[in-house]
């Protein structure tokens, strides 16, 4: 993603709940601390934010954050070879790789198995309901949204190519439903506990994806 196109995003989620003196100061301390962060940083940096424009209402920390990553996720996907000439055809360049990725895609699942299964009571039922509802803000091909769909809600293996932009949105969407449900500080706390579970189990299986990528 460029640094243009999430610095725009970052403007437009924050514009809700700020004044124009007050959103250059928080734009400010984005560039400047925040800007090369992963997606999850984004509790910190509204924290901050809050913490330092007096903003002393939890909810407001928890809408902001999620108007933050709802916004992120709104910018496009980049394809994969944009730089390759169209064919002559000129069918639009696929989201999803060519060759098979299935090191992401696998460590993805782990990752988001892992978080529903970590949850208390029906919450992982409700994360995992969450996850449907919103597939459709993937905007990806019919063929990898019904991949997606099918292992959601029968476990199906995946078996084709998935974008490693569209996994790291498929997390970021995880990590609003845990926000709204968990709150901030509670959805960080899951979130930590289950990428080290991953790392622990794709260490010892010898995996060479890092779950990180994804965050």
């Amino acid at each position: 993603m460029e640094f243009e196109q999430k610095k725009i995003a970052i403007e437009q989620g924050l514009k809700p709940f700020l004044d124009d003196d007050s959103l250059a100061y928080a734009l400010h301390v984005w560039e400047t601390r925040y800007a090369q962060e992963p997606t999850f940083a984004l509790q910190r940096f509204t924290s901050e934010l809050c913490d330092t424009l007096t903003l002393t209402m939890p909810r407001a920390r928890i809408l902001m954050l999620q108007g933050l990553i709802r916004a992120l996720n709104n910018l496009p996907v980049p394809a994969l070879g944009a730089g390759s000439k169209a064919s002559a055809t000129t069918q639009p360049t696929p989201l999803s790789p060519p060759a098979p990725n299935n090191d992401a895609v696998q460590v993805c699942i782990l990752l988001l198995d892992t978080l529903i299964g970590s949850l208390p009571g029906t919450d992982g039922e409700t994360l995992r309901q969450y996850l449907l509802t919103h597939l459709t803000h993937l905007r990806q091909p019919e063929p990898v949204r019904n991949a997606l769909h099918n292992w959601l809600s029968q476990g199906e293996a995946i078996a084709v190519s998935i974008a490693e932009p569209v996994l790291t949105e498929l997390i970021n969407l995880a990590y609003v439903a845990l926000c709204e449900s968990q709150g901030p500080v509670q959805a960080d706390q899951v979130l930590h506990k289950a990428v080290m579970h991953v790392e622990t189990v794709t260490a010892g299986a010898g995996a060479g994806f890092p779950v990180r990528r994804l965050l």
